[in-house]
């Protein structure tokens, strides 16, 4: 009864409201807890979302669950605002962004791809058909104005993924305070801009690919905000983690101005903090715009989890224009793409024209000189696969 319609009727009749909130109270505080005890079989309940469970004010921070909407929703805080936001469980938080392109295939017309075209604005929810100035705003905050429709929704995904997965390790990394991480939302009902990882047509956005990622058992966070760096190493395991944490600060076009590793042992089911760095201590003389710190948690030689932080926003940043060499290999019965480059690619995305394929990953960074492998399954011949791959990356819409 602390917002929306429950404060405008305790204004309007307080003594209807009170019985109003006293007959909720009954139903989903008592009758139905009741029911989930005799029936249940032991599944907990809770009353509901927000909510200290009827005790108190619900969507609070130091207790219950929380939705958090002050980014996106009003007054649209810049993604950064995810991290001094550090509740028990959150439970409910969102960025928009647009389907695939092969999704709105059928559905908007060529003359009518255009942000503020009458067919894309009615495939638009938040905001009577608005919401696409409020998505504009986001993407133009970290990259700058986009230069075509197609860009557009390449930017959304890009910028959805990235905030989000900046959401999601706070949460990871403030364990045990904080011990719950939901996404709004999973998947869609209608082809059009929502705050889905899964767009109407089944099709993964590029969040969704990250969320394999902020999500994996074993992850690293490196998040930055207001000129420091906080890394964590994250365990959900039952087992400790043993392995090696890896920092390198490195510019653009590959050359590594700091490389160091260190040993560690993070306890299960934890959250280590294995150092904060200021931009002074990272950077050095280096310049903020041409720079990147590179985080990896390394079993072996093998990398288990990279994140890269930015000192600056992309639409200041002097990225070059990477080339990007695709290399197609067999391993066993799977298709492998090899994808490298000598210089940093930011928010790599692969895709296939005219056909769509399965891919194990996806929306990712490549750091100078260092491959990825991603593996493919589609019902193509190898030659058909490589004439329709589209590789694209962050530069190409700057």
């Amino acid at each position: 009864m602390d917002g929306g319609h429950g404060r405008d009727l305790t204004a309007a009749d307080p003594v209807f409201a009170k019985k109003v909130w006293q007959g909720y109270v009954d139903l989903f505080g008592n009758d139905l807890r009741q029911v989930v005890s005799e029936d249940g079989l032991g599944v907990p309940y809770w009353s509901s979302s927000p909510s200290n469970d009827l005790d108190e004010k619900a969507n609070d921070s130091t207790r219950g669950d929380k939705h958090y909407w002050q980014v996106w929703g009003n007054p649209a805080l810049p993604v950064q605002a995810y991290l001094r936001e550090t509740p028990r469980f959150m439970s409910e938080y969102g960025l928009q962004a647009w389907p695939s392109l092969r999704t709105l295939d059928g559905i908007i017309p060529a003359d009518q791809r255009q942000v503020d075209s009458p067919v894309v604005k009615a495939h638009q929810k938040f905001m009577a058909g608005e919401g696409n100035q409020r998505l504009l705003q986001y993407i133009e905050r970290e990259f700058g104005t986009p230069r075509s429709f197609d860009d557009f929704v390449y930017l959304s995904q890009v910028t959805q993924a990235e905030g989000i997965a900046l959401a999601a390790l706070h949460h990871r990394a403030s364990r045990p305070y904080t011990m719950g991480s939901l996404y709004w939302q999973l998947n869609d009902v209608w082809p059009g801009a929502s705050w889905s990882s899964i767009d109407y047509a089944g099709r993964w956005k590029a969040l969704h690919f990250h969320a394999k990622r902020f999500f994996a058992g074993h992850a690293v966070a490196a998040l930055r905000d207001e000129g420091v760096t906080r890394v964590s190493l994250l365990n959900d395991r039952t087992e400790p983690l043993r392995g090696t944490w890896r920092l390198r600060v490195m510019d653009v076009d590959g050359r590594v101005h700091r490389d160091e590793r260190k040993a560690v042992t993070v306890p299960p089911l934890a959250a280590l903090e294995v150092g904060r760095f200021t931009d002074a201590q990272l950077l050095g003389k280096a310049d903020a715009k041409r720079t990147v710190a590179v985080v990896e948690l390394l079993d072996g030689e093998q990398v288990v989890s990279r994140q890269v932080a930015y000192f600056a926003a992309a639409k200041d940043m002097r990225l070059p224009k990477a080339k990007i060499v695709s290399r197609w290999v067999r391993e066993g019965d799977d298709t492998v793409l090899e994808l490298r480059s000598a210089q940093l690619a930011r928010g790599v995305w692969v895709a296939f024209d005219g056909f769509d394929a399965v891919l194990d990953d996806n929306a990712l960074d490549l750091v100078p000189g260092e491959a990825v492998r991603i593996r493919v399954k589609a019902d193509q011949s190898a030659k058909a696969l490589a004439d329709a791959l589209r590789v694209r990356s962050v530069v190409d819409a700057l």
